[in-house]
């Protein structure tokens, strides 16, 4: 693994260094729209810095986009249960609700941003023997994220204004512009990505910060897949079943590279993204926003709450975060029963499953999904400290019908505290845990793999400091990059596709499972791979399983047609038995998903922007 570079440029002199690690993205830079400014290399460098740059703002990939309008589905809830306030992953927003306003604002900042820099590039005169880089690449990459900024509205908001041309001058009647349908800006897309998808790096770069050939190609797959849903129109000339085989053809072209594999370890993928490393041997993340720093300093500065809002809670009234094992996280984001039963139930070989779990796979266990263990772990690090005179909290618990009162000693955030229920404990082991004399016989500890299950923490991107550097002081803002597409996606992708479109997987598909669900360290049923609709029905589970907590799920809810049903259903999946939940939470979390309604398929157009653009409409139903 290579160590991410981290540069913060503070003159274009440095640009040289910043190219060779993707690090030219670190800096915030403005555009600068002059034709005659990009006169060479490091120029280029600088403005296309700024056209990438929204991608790892707050409003987008930092936390609005990513986390409060992307990550709250069947398999995701917030549980802030203190929140009273309209937000879009409690279902309760309005075309009022600032976090709509802002992340639209910063799409069409990326698109502005764009307009200007190809504009500006392509009027500006270059000698080619003094780039190592053809302009055409700048422009190409210029271009994509031109359409992938597009493609994130029109996938949202529905029908959307389609800015292709930068603004002459500030001219408020620049802002007039009518919404072009969703399927023709979706169209749109596509054939601006396939226009320039030959001239972008065909080679993978040792980081995934800026877009490669396979990287458009994968996106190609997803924009094609989401045309083929049941929520968008369709393309004149264009049938469904064709969307289906284009985004097969363009799954199967990143399959075909060679250039992307699974990382043998799902764990290590994200673990990467904690860490600030990129992973330069398998290059299953494809492609990141990029977040760096912490805070602590100007020369220091993010804009990423990964980690931070969804993680393992980890808080404490003790300051001194050098002993903490876990940097502090609000862990806001839950995973769901339905998650849960996904992983423990459904699509599981009888041959692995065992009434009794065990969290090491010891021989004669039930087999765990090891994507179970890391994105549900057994723990977080809220530790059990409270009110009680000995500094610990009294428990009541049951031993053959003997009702004891017991103090568990763990200092908060020191240690890995387990979810509980009574003497269940969700860990074998529990680090910093005493025995109090005469109050608590630490045999008394039952093993229950189970106890809340329903209110866990989403652990993918957690702030352990095993993994991410010790913090000498509370940051909300992390170094933690947020994956954009992942080659396990672009597997998935094609199995459904061509699933869709032949009637029936074929060896390519059927394997790219097994793969999967291998590194899973699971068994495949084979009978589901070879009926068209049981294929069908795993690989949307196994969308779940795979991606779930990376801002997917809900559009793949939204294009399969099932949005509304499959988030009723996830409000009303809860174990009735207080072992597995707690009704604080559960109840919340309830509430939100019962806010669903039709409406919610397309966010509404924000407030402000009906204010000044009046050749906009509100949604239907908002």
């Amino acid at each position: 693994m290579k160590m991410k570079n981290i540069y913060r440029l503070g003159t274009l002199a440095l640009f040289g260094t910043a190219l060779s690690a993707c690090s030219f993205l670190d800096t915030d830079p403005q555009i600068i729209p002059a034709e005659n400014y990009y006169t060479s290399e490091t120029k280029l460098q600088y403005g296309l810095a700024g056209v990438y740059g929204p991608l790892s703002s707050e409003e987008l990939y930092g936390n609005y986009y990513s986390l409060q309008i992307s990550n709250a589905d069947d398999l995701c809830y917030f549980n802030n249960y203190n929140n009273i306030d309209t937000r879009p992953d409690r279902y309760n927003h309005t075309a009022g609700t600032a976090v709509i306003y802002d992340a639209w604002l910063k799409l069409y900042q990326g698109i502005k941003n764009a307009n200007e820099y190809i504009k500006g590039v392509e009027a500006s005169q270059i000698d080619p023997e003094d780039l190592s880089t053809p302009k055409s690449r700048y422009v190409a990459e210029a271009r994509f994220l031109r359409a992938y900024y597009h493609f994130l509205l029109a996938q949202a908001w529905g029908d959307v204004p389609l800015r292709v041309e930068a603004a002459t001058s500030p001219n408020p009647n620049d802002v007039q512009l009518a919404a072009t349908p969703q399927e023709q800006v979706l169209k749109w897309c596509v054939d601006e990505i396939e226009a320039v998808v030959g001239d972008l790096d065909p080679e993978v770069d040792q980081t995934p910060s800026r877009v490669s050939q396979t990287v458009a190609e994968g996106i190609l797959a997803r924009i094609y897949l989401f045309m083929a849903g049941e929520s968008v129109a369709e393309v004149e000339g264009l049938p469904k079943k064709e969307m289906y085989k284009k985004a097969a053809d363009w799954a199967y072209k990143v399959i075909e590279s060679g250039k992307h594999h699974l990382n043998p370890s799902y764990e290590e993928v994200f673990i990467n993204m904690i860490r600030d490393q990129y992973d330069t041997q398998y290059h299953e993340s494809m492609w990141e926003a990029e977040f760096l720093g912490d805070r602590t300093s100007a020369d220091k500065w993010t804009n990423g709450r990964i980690g931070d809002l969804i993680g393992l809670k980890s808080q404490s009234t003790n300051t001194n975060y050098s002993e903490w094992a876990c940097n502090y996280s609000y862990g806001f984001y839950n995973g769901s029963y339905t998650l849960w039963q996904l992983y423990s139930e459904t699509d599981r070989v009888e041959s692995d499953l065992s009434p009794e779990d065990d969290e090491n796979n010891i021989a004669g266990k039930m087999v765990i999904d090891k994507r179970r263990i890391w994105n549900l772990p057994g723990y977080n690090f809220q530790g059990y400290s409270g009110s009680h005179a000995t500094g610990g909290r009294e428990i009541t618990y049951t031993v053959n019908n003997d009702k004891k009162t017991g103090i568990l000693l763990q200092t908060r955030s020191m240690h890995r505290t387990p979810w509980n229920y009574n003497n269940n404990f969700a860990m074998r082991t529990i680090e910093g845990l005493e025995e109090v004399e005469g109050k608590f016989d630490l045999n008394d500890l039952v093993y229950n793999p189970d106890v809340m299950c329903a209110i866990r923490n989403a652990g993918k991107w957690r702030r352990e400091t095993l993994y991410e550097n010790q913090m000498s002081a509370k940051s909300l803002y992390t170094t933690i990059n947020f994956p954009l597409l992942r080659y396990s996606d672009v597997l998935l992708m094609y199995a459904e596709a061509i699933n869709e479109y032949n009637g029936a997987p074929d060896d390519i598909a059927k394997q790219a499972i097994r793969e999967i669900r291998t590194r899973a360290g699971i068994q495949t049923n084979e009978s589901q791979l070879n009926d068209p609709q049981s294929f069908r029905e795993l690989v949307r589970n196994e969308r779940g399983r795979e991606l779930v907590f990376e801002g997917l799920r809900k559009y793949d809810l939204i294009r399969w047609g099932i949005f509304v049903d499959r988030m009723h259903l996830a409000g009303t999946n809860i174990p009735s038995e207080a072992i597995y939940r707690n009704t604080t939470y559960t109840d919340y979390a309830a509430t939100s998903y019962a806010n669903v309604g039709d409406r919610h398929i397309y966010l509404p157009i924000p407030t402000k922007e009906l204010a000044v653009n009046h050749a906009l409409t509100q949604n239907p139903l908002w």
